[in-house]
């Protein structure tokens, strides 16, 4: 038998161990996979190494050499056996296709600084894109059961929150994904960037797509607003798959006209649901905040494809990385750009901008959704605070003793049922605008800026919604 050395045969203790791995040479254990594939081990080192396997070999099942794994597949094993042969796991081994797998198998095994390893790993795959994190997330649930609560079931819930989910999409999120997600968020007071009747919306249509599986009578279905166009075992089937959703989708974070277009037709809520989120919503107009539009902290991206201008417009001007919180301003002129999520109903929000880099005046608030992005006659847009300490309203300024410089942190206060708004600098906040009693009942998140300048958004820790 060849065997291709990298390196001469005692210059590295952790290339020696590396060769040791799988080769039968040296194996008097064998580890049958759920893949049916066979990884074949060393005794001594799998015993000395771990406490499982010490158990495993010596104690449970002594003078047996073989041994098998139902719920590990062989590539989790291979990665298993190289951390306990070197400590180490080569970066390439651990992918976004095997990631969870090998964290089960981590958890399994009880290593615990291979856990950590592997979280390291997926933290830098969910950079590359939004649906890395709902692949994993489903990936997580599948494996793990809708019971899972460990450190990357935390994490997957936590960054797919924080990015906003799109019925217009089809994406890698699992309706046992979902369903997790919305019951681990339902009361949690963490950043989500999805509006309570834009869930129903998404789930509507994923949940329809999954059972219909033909995207023009999909898209014909959701139009009409009934499922009068499918036969009866695919409204049976639909309607199991919603109702195990719409427990932790709450009618009271929409408003009457939502639920009176877009959900109650569906027939999928009871009636006496429908009437209770009716009812909730008249009761709470008279409450001093009300409920919000959406669950948790409020937490946006900004947004350069605003279906009403053109994306080549804004992101030729600005550049936004794919985590989508930060934004840079590339040329030598003021320029507006929004967040992608419409604050509205009668909820209190607040939300922060750090100041990473300051060029001239930047302006930071709120604007009208129907506001054109293109026309810069003042240098900003909507209701706004200046770097240079005034707010300014449709070339109306006044004095607002609120400057802020690079590496400061802006917090806006917005309340929607008083249309009032007003900043804080560092958590030092000041008072409301007064002069600003126009705000529309629908408002984007605004920041203007010059090149050089480059703000990020960062999420609260705390709500008062």
């Amino acid at each position: 038998m060849k065997i291709n050395n990298p390196s001469p045969r005692g210059k590295s203790l952790e290339g020696d161990l590396r060769r040791v791995i799988n080769d039968e040479n040296f194996h008097d254990i064998a580890l049958k996979c759920s893949d049916g594939k066979i990884i074949y081990g060393c005794k001594a080192i799998l015993a000395t190494r771990s406490d499982f396997f010490y158990s495993y070999i010596f104690t449970k099942s002594k003078n047996n050499n073989k041994f098998s794994f139902d719920d590990i597949n062989s590539t989790a094993m291979k990665i298993i056996l190289e951390f306990l042969y070197t400590s180490k796991v080569e970066e390439e081994k651990i992918t976004v296709s095997n990631g969870i797998e090998a964290y089960y198998a981590s958890i399994y095994f009880d290593l615990i600084d291979l856990q950590d390893l592997i979280i390291g790993f997926i933290k830098k795959f969910l950079m590359v894109g939004d649906d890395v994190g709902k692949k994993l997330l489903s990936e997580c649930v599948e494996k793990f059961s809708l019971k899972v609560d460990n450190e990357i079931s935390k994490i997957l819930v936590d960054w797919v929150a924080k990015n906003k989910l799109e019925k217009t999409k089809i994406d890698s999120l699992s309706l046992e994904g979902l369903r997790y997600l919305l019951e681990k968020t339902f009361k949690a007071q963490i950043p989500f960037a999805t509006p309570e009747f834009d869930i129903w919306q998404y789930a509507l249509k994923k949940v329809t797509r999954k059972i219909v599986q033909n995207e023009s009578l999909v898209e014909k279905i959701l139009d009409e607003k009934s499922f009068s166009l499918c036969n009866s075992q695919e409204i049976k089937e639909i309607k199991i798959h919603l109702n195990t959703l719409i427990r932790y989708i709450d009618l009271k974070r929409m408003d009457a006209k939502e639920i009176d277009q877009h959900v109650a037709p569906f027939e999928i809520y009871s009636a006496k649901s429908i009437s209770d989120g009716y009812r909730s919503i008249s009761l709470d107009e008279g409450n001093e905040e009300g409920l919000g539009f959406i669950r948790g902290v409020p937490i946006f991206k900004w947004k350069i494809d605003r279906p009403e201008q053109t994306s080549r417009f804004l992101s030729s001007f600005f550049h936004v990385p794919n985590d989508g919180f930060t934004v840079t301003e590339q040329f030598n002129i003021q320029r507006s750009i929004t967040g992608n999520l419409k604050f509205k109903g009668r909820g209190v929000y607040e939300w922060n901008i750090l100041i990473e880099n300051l060029c001239k005046t930047v302006y930071i608030g709120i604007c009208n959704i129907n506001d054109d992005l293109r026309k810069n006659d003042q240098g900003y847009h909507g209701w706004v605070l200046g770097s240079d300490g005034y707010a300014y309203h449709e070339g109306k300024w006044k004095r607002y003793d609120a400057k802020y410089k690079e590496g400061d942190k802006v917090t806006v206060h917005l309340d929607m049922k008083k249309k009032t708004c007003g900043f804080s600098i560092n958590n030092n906040k000041k008072f409301i605008v007064s002069e600003w009693k126009n705000i529309p009942s629908q408002v984007y998140p605004v920041v203007s800026l010059g090149h050089g300048s480059k703000l990020r958004i960062e999420p609260i820790n705390s709500s008062k919604i």
